[in-house]
């Protein structure tokens, strides 16, 4: 089974059909580039999910000195927060809409 069918604390478990596995938010966090390991063009190659988001939250997206933005499906959010304290967790209102891309079986 995949594991979006049972969800792990600290996310509470949702009843069948809750939650729209068909279509996803796209949501955003900012890491230090020292905890990671960029490769290629990451920074260029995602810079239109950014702008994109911005344009959605009606303001920019700010993203401190020495850090990347990473995207996240919005059902890891929960355990981002609880696992890594330290890390900007951007609002909600920077989400982005989408359509899920596997099989959901």
């Amino acid at each position: 089974m995949h594991k979006t069918r049972h969800f792990l604390p600290p996310l509470p478990d949702f009843v069948p059909g809750a939650y729209d596995l068909y279509n996803p938010k796209l949501r955003f966090i900012a890491v230090p580039k020292k905890d990671l390991k960029i490769t290629f063009n990451f920074e260029i190659l995602s810079s239109p999910l950014l702008h994109a988001a911005a344009k959605n939250a009606g303001k920019p997206l700010v993203i401190p000195d020495g850090h990347i933005i990473v995207p996240v499906h919005e059902l890891q959010v929960p355990h981002i927060k609880d696992k890594f304290p330290d890390l900007q967790v951007y609002s909600n209102e920077y989400r982005l809409d989408l359509r899920a891309q596997q099989s959901i079986r």
